[in-house]
């Protein structure tokens, strides 16, 4: 675990970056540092690796003091992913991940063959081992990115603004990656984020900073939306506060059966005007369909949605895709390989409604 132990960092002309911090960074668990531009998360995170030494306070790593080891072991020994990769250019992809590991005198052999490994983990594969990051999308120099900082096997990894440098699409699926990956590698991981939607969704803790550098909240990201604070925390949060809260209620919904066709195929007479779950070729459910006056299903008129999975799922999860759908129905993939299925709507409104009236009496 990392400990920050009444924590500050003054500068000489007096500004107060970080005003007496303490946390505890769990072992083996993501925890986020998040808070406007200012608020001094970056600062905490650099004085964890002493590329800012802390005017007051201690940083303990493991329990050790880090102000007593030595400095370029103790970085050696932490994984560091930060924005826009920070590969090195001139360098191919398989020698960017074992960078770490060759300065750090491990066999060269095994380094290279636990690269190329990694390269299969982050999602790239060993075709991209001998490019270039210039011949990289953004996506995949961060990818490469997380394979460097997993390539010496450090107990402690630091990531500042990791995938903010990615349009949405791609961020999404590198925040999915990554929580794949720490299930398998259950790093103790501080992340730095301005972005409270991904400290949300990545974090197992969170730590909320104001400007000023004050320490406002640290708690577990249902906590955090239950019970912010105060204002600033609250404000922060945003609007969509309980919304998001639904992220973390878990729930399951009846299943109803449900037509399916696949694209090209004619409807049936018996059809009607009932909507149908729309398969691709391959059986894979991508949307609904009904036929309005067409004889067979035409991929032009599916109005495309999202799928949910047979069981308990967040209710953020069964609104969305009730919300998304067109005939106010979910799309369900049933287990084990047993077809498609529909959540109703008026299932998930009765599952929000019996929480708001659980809340109200708690109160």
């Amino acid at each position: 675990m990392i400990e920050f132990v009444s924590v500050t960092k003054q500068y000489d002309n007096g500004t107060v970056a970080v005003n007496d911090v303490s946390f505890t960074a769990p072992t083996g668990k993501i925890t986020v540092l998040v808070g406007p531009s200012g608020c001094g998360k970056t600062t905490s995170l650099r004085m964890i690796n002493r590329l800012i030494e802390p005017t007051q306070g201690r940083i303990l790593l493991g329990g050790i003091d880090s102000s007593e080891t030595d400095v370029i072991q103790m970085r050696r020994a932490i994984g560091y992913v930060i924005q826009n990769a920070g590969l090195f250019p001139h360098r191919k992809v398989i020698d960017n991940i074992v960078t770490v590991p060759m300065l750090s005198g491990k066999d060269k052999k095994a380094s290279y063959e636990h690269a190329r490994e990694l390269l299969d983990i982050v999602g790239l594969g060993e075709e991209y081992a001998e490019r270039y990051p210039w011949q990289l999308s953004g996506g995949q120099q961060q990818r490469v990115g997380v394979a460097r900082a997993l390539a010496a096997d450090p107990s402690y990894m630091l990531m500042d603004e990791p995938f903010s440098a990615v349009d949405p699409i791609v961020r999404k699926q590198l925040q999915d990656e990554f929580l794949r990956i720490q299930k398998t590698f259950a790093k103790t991981i501080v992340l730095v984020t301005h972005d409270i939607a991904e400290a949300l969704k990545l974090g197992d803790y969170i730590a909320v900073f104001q400007e000023g550098g004050h320490l406002v909240q640290f708690s577990e990201p249902a906590e955090l939306l239950r019970h912010p604070a105060n204002h600033f925390v609250s404000d922060f949060l945003g609007a969509g506060r309980g919304y998001e809260e639904l992220s973390f209620v878990c729930s399951e919904m009846p299943i109803s059966s449900v037509g399916t066709i696949r694209i090209g195929d004619d409807f049936g007479p018996s059809t009607g005007g009932e909507w149908l779950v729309a398969c691709n070729k391959e059986g894979e459910a991508v949307g609904w369909v009904r036929p309005d006056g067409r004889s067979a299903c035409d991929a032009d008129a599916i109005a495309y949605t999202a799928t949910v999975r047979e069981g308990a799922a967040p209710l953020k999860e069964y609104l969305d895709a009730v919300l998304a759908s067109p005939c106010g129905m979910a799309i369900v993939e049933r287990k084990d390989g047993a077809g498609w299925g529909a959540i109703h709507c008026s299932d998930v409104m009765g599952q929000l409604v019996g929480r708001a009236e659980e809340s109200t009496e708690k109160r």
